[in-house]
């Protein structure tokens, strides 16, 4: 009710300085309740805005109040800031957008996974990809906005007409049309090397597995690349952070959806309708997780129980595998086992200060090169990053950009498979791009206001208008977007400079989104379906497997890895089967309807 009472304060401010005639200021928000705003013109906003998308002024509701935007921003602040000015005149000064920059990296996440469940929090806005699953749960369904007209698209403009589907529709298929987290943009993420370091490497005798001097086309030409730029003098070249926010949901996160997915998508037809399962492309678009039957050669069976079935129940699946083909391929399974492996091969070649380093800082060590040869020399990030390390060019740093290397399996070693490729080398890889996943609102319980006044920003900044806004501040301010706009991209005005850089990166930046919409991620790859036992334990155990220097006490093997992860995802299960009243064992029963 926090917000309830602010409202009606700032609204008897309003009257009172209208009265008084008196323009009141503070905050970068103006407080004197003048007259609201007029859109601005599309001579002010640029070159090619459709006027028939400006802001329809007759039918924007004049609103008081607060609104807390609270996100880990990664440098786009000051896109934020424009929003906010320009919301709050259009506003005549009665709203005040408090853009809060306090919070970034996992401390962010531990933060707003509190405010998510405290019923007196300030925070309105935030980054509910972040929120544990808890988003559904916290937050607001916007499809019905979505589907609704929006006075900030235009005059009668359905605002669902001006988005691309990946602003509302999440990577997992979902037929009921849920929105609790909108997608600001279409993103994709790309390795970035230093050509300066990776020059010195091939002088060093790098070559890839084509035997050509250029960029790594599997995993292992990557570890190769990084001991060639160690043997050139660069120590510990391979720009990935082990800091909590990273592995539980960024740059490390990204190799767990990548590889997990290339890993684990061969199973795929074993737990889905047969018409479901494209072995190329590994879509999810004729399948709705959410619904638990599925029909398949074994009859109506639940996906989930199957799922398990064959993560669990090692000797169960063996002696009696999925349609007489897959048996089991959890975490003491050769696959996962192989797969650690591969990931393990990146022990050694890892910057100093794994754990400490934020993303942002991870950012700025690799375009300054500000420890020098110690510095990051090749690094995962989104795309967009790229327009600014290009900029960055110096006599120590050259940047160039590659695709996901294709990790290619090791054998299997015992069993009737014994000897074949534990992954089909044909198996193409694939980006976690697309739709990531960011803005949610809040759902302040009794506060309806204050929740109307939060979707009425957000359509605001998820419009033609409020898009090139965001840019046009961006741009002023020298920064970049991780990806474009998931308002359609002809709607917005783009600084001509970043069009340029995302159509000719596009041509070396080829893989893109829907890799990690997948339950194997979910119970093991990931984490154990977000419950706590394996969120308590994530970032210890993969920098026990990752880091050099620890204790042997500290210090993990891939098995004992293997092991411990395993125990934490069953107890994970446990908690998931008490919770929504199944037995205990229910998976031993592939067929089991949940």
């Amino acid at each position: 009710m926090r917000k309830k009472l602010l409202t009606n304060v700032i609204a008897l401010a309003i009257s009172f300085s209208t009265l008084l005639g008196v323009a009141g200021c503070g905050g970068g928000s103006n407080k004197g309740g003048k007259e609201p705003g007029a859109p601005l013109t599309v001579e002010e906003l640029g070159e090619g805005f459709n006027a028939n998308y400006l802001p329809d002024a007759s039918a924007i509701k004049q609103r008081t109040g607060r609104i807390d935007v609270c996100l880990d921003f990664e440098g786009t602040q000051e896109g934020w800031k424009a929003l906010e000015k320009e919301y709050e005149r259009l506003h005549g000064g009665g709203v005040d957008v408090r853009i809060d920059t306090t919070y970034s990296g996992s401390q962010y996440s531990e933060t707003l996974n509190y405010e998510l469940k405290n019923k007196d929090t300030q925070w309105d806005i935030v980054e509910g990809n972040l929120g544990y699953n808890s988003t559904k749960i916290y937050c607001i369904d916007m499809r019905n906005a979505i589907n609704s007209y929006n006075p900030y698209c235009g005059k009668d403009v359905l605002w669902s007409e001006t988005l691309l589907p990946a602003a509302y529709k999440t990577k997992e298929a979902d037929t009921s049309g849920e929105s609790y987290i909108l997608n600001t943009e279409v993103m994709q993420t790309c390795w970035f090397i230093n050509d300066v370091a990776f020059q010195a490497a091939v002088e060093e005798g790098y070559l890839n597995a084509e035997g050509r001097a250029k960029y790594p086309v599997t995993w292992d030409d990557l570890m190769l690349l990084c001991e060639k730029m160690e043997d050139a003098g660069y120590s510990n070249p391979l720009g990935i952070t082990l800091c909590d926010a990273s592995i539980e949901s960024l740059q490390f996160t990204w190799l767990l959806r990548v590889y997990g997915d290339y890993y684990y998508r061969q199973f795929y037809k074993y737990i889905m309708a047969g018409d479901a399962y494209d072995p190329e492309a590994g879509v999810w678009d004729k399948y709705d997780p959410m619904e638990p039957v599925v029909e398949t050669s074994l009859g109506y069976t639940p996906m989930h129980a199957k799922t398990l079935y064959i993560m669990f129940g090692e000797e169960l699946a063996n002696e009696k595998p999925l349609a007489g083909e897959c048996g089991y391929v959890g975490m003491g399974s050769e696959v996962y086992r192989d797969f650690v492996t591969q990931l393990a091969k990146m022990k050694g070649h890892l910057m100093r200060n794994v754990e400490a380093t934020e993303f942002n800082m991870l950012r700025d060590q690799f375009e300054t090169q500000s420890d020098g040869k110690s510095s990051p020399q090749i690094m995962l990030d989104y795309q967009g990053f790229g327009i600014n390390y290009e900029k960055a060019t110096t006599d120590k740093f050259d940047v160039g950009y590659f695709d996901y290397p294709q990790m290619l399996s090791g054998k299997y070693e015992k069993g009737d498979k014994a000897g074949e490729d534990i992954v089909d080398p044909t198996t193409i890889t694939r980006d976690i791009g697309g739709n990531g996943g960011f803005l949610s609102v809040i759902n302040h319980i009794g506060d309806s206001a204050q929740n109307e006044l939060n979707k009425d920003f957000v359509k605001f900044v998820m419009s033609p208008y409020g898009q090139t806004i965001y840019y046009k501040g961006l741009a002023a301010a020298g920064r970049v977007p991780k990806g474009l706009s998931s308002v359609k991209n002809e709607l917005v005005v783009i600084p001509e400079e970043w069009k340029t850089f995302f159509e000719e990166s596009g041509e070396t930046i080829t893989f893109s989104g829907d890799v990690d919409a997948n339950p194997f991620l979910n119970w093991g790859v990931r984490y154990g379906n977000g419950y706590t036992n394996t969120q308590d334990v994530i970032c210890e155990y993969w920098r026990n497997l990752l880091m050099t220097g620890l204790s042997s006490s500290q210090s993990l093997t891939v098995s004992a890895f293997a092991a411990k992860w395993g125990e934490a995802v069953e107890k994970d299960m446990e908690l998931i089967c008490a919770d929504n009243k199944w037995p205990k064992d229910f998976w031993k029963d592939p067929n089991y309807n949940m």
